[in-house]
């Protein structure tokens, strides 16, 4: 099968990628922050064997590795990473699981460097290489375009039938199942729905900013309609119960101006079901849903929670599992039945709709908490740095916790298998980093009724390195 799209396609993105990076570091980060959160996994060289595929997220990784070792600063900066503790432990647990992995080493090798190497990688070239405000913002702008980007797509897709990585990947086949799903270029309708709820936060971010003229802030607010629109069509209800909770957090933690543009939006939200009550019936309709343990919706509710007990019974078995589970990606090479709780009957278990009750599964005990404690310090840093900064920084860091607890979230009732969401939520960790290690040095005003925060030059917390 002809590879000259994907080859093109990738080099079509590397090579302004190289450019930037060449001329500006952080600006070069920034183009490939949007990158990596728009574009499919899909678009990869294939190779022969078994070796790892050359997809373009690991292209793009690669040019910024081997632009950043020729930043010495950036490399003495390594040492000092924030959550560089964290990550090792994490690392180190996620490795010894798959030296002992129950199934396939290979495919085991293949999750581990996609989803724990190239993770750490990332996170942490991004992490020591934005040292200004300006460097934080431009990630942020750039994860917030990426993520327009695809609602573009979806919508486009919803109202055309046209779907690019259909379209144009020869080495892309749209699973039967998903076949009138809406998915841009993610891989699952739920995903797609996620990304989209983690943008809607960042967008109350930007309206915060001062100086933004009033082209700009229009361009945003019909960025918040693209990106509550395309959740709409991932037809889920988790990614709307992250939306509650990432506004839950902002009406908590931020400013009057924030909570003021909560309510607009939540008004024209509400306008719009008045005008289309079929939309209104099928939230409706999922919410009701969810509890009936004999529908569809209920069953994958309670099945999640299945999943706790499934990964628990398993790891149980013996010592080494306990410990270190069955290895990075086991649930694809390990198949076995499961009598449900809530129904009188037995199910093969297949899918793993529950990311944590996952990592206890694949990676025992020790792996699943050090997973936690590397998210939840993630999160409890950028909850900690909003006290260290002043108006519309403060805001920001606020829309980017909401941000990323929208993932945590999710990671209760949908596996995370995206390589894009890690990228968006590691980008929106380090730009979080940045803003509450450098930020202004004079209070911003951010609205007629915004609140007065004092200044702060404070660095960056002990207890997150």
């Amino acid at each position: 099968m002809s590879q000259a799209i994907p080859i093109l396609g990738i080099l079509g993105l590397l090579i302004p990628l190289w450019v930037l990076l060449w001329r500006d570091f952080a600006k070069g980060l920034a183009f490939a922050v949007l990158v990596c959160v728009s574009m499919t996994t899909f678009l990869r060289i294939e190779t022969p064997g078994n070796l790892p595929e050359l997809t373009l997220h690991r292209a793009v990784l690669l040019s910024l590795f081997v632009f950043w070792l020729r930043n010495p600063e950036a490399r003495q900066r390594f040492r000092e990473a924030p959550l560089l503790r964290q990550l090792k432990i994490w690392a180190a647990a996620s490795l010894v699981s798959l030296l002992f992995t129950q199934t396939d080493f290979v495919q085991s090798l293949k999750r581990y460097l996609d989803f724990v190497l190239e993770t750490c990688v990332f996170y942490l070239v991004a992490v020591t290489s934005l040292r200004t405000r300006e460097d934080a913002l431009r990630v942020m702008r750039a994860a917030w375009l990426g993520l327009v980007l695809v609602a573009l797509l979806a919508m486009m897709e919803k109202w055309t039938g046209f779907n690019p990585v259909d379209r144009f990947l020869p080495n892309y086949a749209r699973e039967e199942a998903a076949a009138r799903d809406i998915l841009a270029t993610y891989q699952h309708r739920i995903l797609l729905g996620t990304a989209m709820a983690m943008g809607l936060p960042l967008v109350f971010g930007w309206l915060q900013l001062p100086g933004i003229g009033r082209g700009a802030r229009l361009v945003v607010w019909v960025s918040a309609g693209m990106l509550a629109t395309a959740c709409y069509f991932a037809r889920s209800r988790g990614p709307w119960l992250g939306v509650m909770g990432g506004g839950l957090i902002m009406s908590w933690l931020a400013s009057p101006g924030v909570r003021k543009k909560m309510v607009v939006l939540g008004v024209a939200g509400a306008l719009a079901l008045l005008a289309r009550p079929g939309v209104w019936e099928s939230i409706q309709g999922l919410s009701e849903s969810t509890f009936e343990t004999e529908s569809h919706k209920g069953g994958t509710f309670l099945y999640r929670l299945e999943l706790w007990k499934i990964a628990a019974t398993e790891v149980t078995k013996s010592p080494l599992t306990f410990l270190f589970g069955y290895g990075p990606g086991a649930g694809r090479g390990l198949d076995f039945e499961w009598s449900l709780s809530y129904r009188d009957r037995d199910q093969r278990i297949e899918s793993w709709d529950n990311h944590y009750a996952y990592d206890l599964f694949q990676s025992g005990v020790v792996g699943f908490v050090a997973a936690l404690w590397l998210y939840g310090s993630a999160a409890f840093a950028l909850f900690r740095f909003r006290r260290q900064t002043a108006g519309a920084d403060r805001d920001l860091i606020v829309c980017l916790l909401a941000s990323v607890m929208v993932l945590l979230f999710m990671r209760t009732n949908v596996l995370i298998f995206a390589k894009q969401l890690d990228y968006l939520f590691w980008a929106l960790v380090a730009a979080g980093f940045a803003l509450g290690t450098f930020p202004e040095a004079e209070p911003v005003s951010v609205g007629e009724n915004a609140e007065a925060y004092p200044a702060s030059q404070a660095g960056m917390s002990h207890a997150t390195r």
